[in-house]
């Protein structure tokens, strides 16, 4: 089974997918599983919702969160797994609120150059069930993603990935393989680290095409 664990619709406000289109090319791709993990909302969860029905895919609901210490952006986490919205940007509350919904943090992008490096490390004592994204599909230098690879080995994490899609056409570039049919397969399959990564980040050229999602444009 593949999982996309990192994918944004037109409710965050620098992508321009439409729910259906992320669901349609999902199928169309075999992507089996799909995190919507937009920016700090969950507007676009009764969206998924009503269409899910249409599409042999399956859903888990997320957010994408910025994260602040002494309002600095300190870089962002991605949050899975959910049944409410997570409210605020400091991480260990963040991190306190999604383990009693029995959600999944994982620690976005770490390495990216393009944007905040994850500067909160020393804030996280206990790496049992605190992931790390090792496959970004918007992390256009190896480097990015083989640093935050080579950090998760270190530290012996779970591990995640994902397209980090703000457009239908970057949906399943990267993605997790894991043995099971249910999300409840797959976040067990992650915590007990028997996942394999795969897929390569996709083009350059739709982080320019997302940014129309300001003018509110989608596709």
């Amino acid at each position: 089974m593949k999982a996309d664990l990192h994918i944004h619709s037109f409710y965050s406000y620098d992508a321009i997918a439409k729910p259906e289109s992320i669901l349609a090319a999902a199928a169309d791709r075999n992507i089996n599983i799909i995190a919507i993990t937009d920016h700090d909302t969950t507007a676009g969860w009764k969206d998924f919702n009503e269409l899910s029905k249409k599409y042999p895919v399956e859903i888990v609901f997320g957010q994408e969160i910025k994260i602040y210490d002494n309002n600095k952006l300190v870089g962002e986490v991605v949050c899975t797994f959910l049944k409410d919205k997570i409210k605020g940007h400091d991480l260990q509350d963040v991190i306190s609120q999604v383990k009693e919904q029995d959600g999944l943090v994982s620690i976005a992008h770490p390495f990216s150059e393009r944007r905040v490096e994850f500067n909160a490390f020393a804030e996280i004592t206990n790496w049992t069930d605190i992931a790390i994204e090792i496959l970004n599909g918007r992390s256009y230098n190896n480097r990015d993603n083989e640093m935050a690879a080579n950090l998760a080995q270190r530290l012996n994490t779970p591990i995640t990935a994902g397209s980090d899609a703000h457009t239908p056409f970057e949906v399943g570039s990267c993605y997790l393989e894991f043995m099971g049919k249910t999300p409840q397969d797959l976040k067990e399959a992650i915590l007990h680290h028997d996942v394999v990564t795969n897929g390569k980040p996709s083009k350059m050229f739709y982080s320019l095409i997302s940014g129309f999602g300001r003018l509110g444009i989608a596709v």
